[in-house]
């Protein structure tokens, strides 16, 4: 990908360099999942996948290569709960995408309640990633262009109150700030479904460092 595209890849070393981690990222093209598996190593990364990948063999055995945990958009299974709390037991990165899909305008979408319950299940940091400028990357292709790739990593933060049953409304509470963080390294005209939102939290905070 360096020969196309221009990448700030000295933004990627503020994520962890070990424990498990759940990386938060925007899905706005085919290749930011692939981006961060590449530039992120030598740390593991598994990414959460559509369920539908499998249904062509080739992108099924790329999957598999990369252990990536498929998912049902709709309705996640209890296998793919299994999967990603068994990767952070490993003291993996599990990388998960909380709009569900993807966003072509590279706006932000409204985050899916069922990623608030990982984040919630397991007690492991969470980083907020944004990458921005892929959705150009096929058109500048075609023109022999370099495609400026940005990525924001925002600071590793957790949630507040740990354990317990958490209900319907506390998971839509949940995903909203897990959403705000991701926001928060956009600007104002790229938050899209929280856009004008004010940037306050009060149900994760800051890890700070010791």
């Amino acid at each position: 990908m360096r020969a196309t595209c221009r990448i700030n890849l000295e933004e990627l070393k503020k994520v962890p360099q070990d424990g498990p981690l759940i990386l938060l990222a925007n899905h706005t093209y085919v290749l930011d999942g692939p981006l961060l598996y590449v530039f992120l190593q030598p740390r593991n990364l598994l990414a959460m996948a559509k369920k539908e990948l499998w249904n062509n063999k080739f992108l099924g055995w790329v999957m598999g290569l990369w252990r990536s945990i498929p998912v049902d958009r709709d309705n996640m299974a209890r296998e793919t709960m299994e999967a990603c709390l068994a990767a952070l037991d490993r003291k993996e990165i599990l990388a998960m995408a909380p709009e569900g899909t993807r966003s072509k305008d590279e706006c932000l979408q409204q985050g899916k309640a069922g990623m608030a319950f990982i984040a919630h299940k397991k007690d492991a940091p969470m980083v907020p990633v944004v990458i921005m400028g892929l959705t150009s990357f096929g058109k500048n292709l075609k023109r022999l262009r370099r495609t400026p790739i940005t990525i924001a990593v925002g600071k590793p933060f957790e949630i507040i109150k740990k354990g317990g049953r958490v209900d319907a409304a506390a998971r839509d509470a949940l995903i909203d700030e897990i959403m705000l963080r991701m926001a928060a390294l956009m600007p104002e005209e790229k938050r899209g479904y929280y856009e004008n939102r004010p940037l306050e939290f009060s149900l994760t905070r800051e890890i700070s460092k010791a």
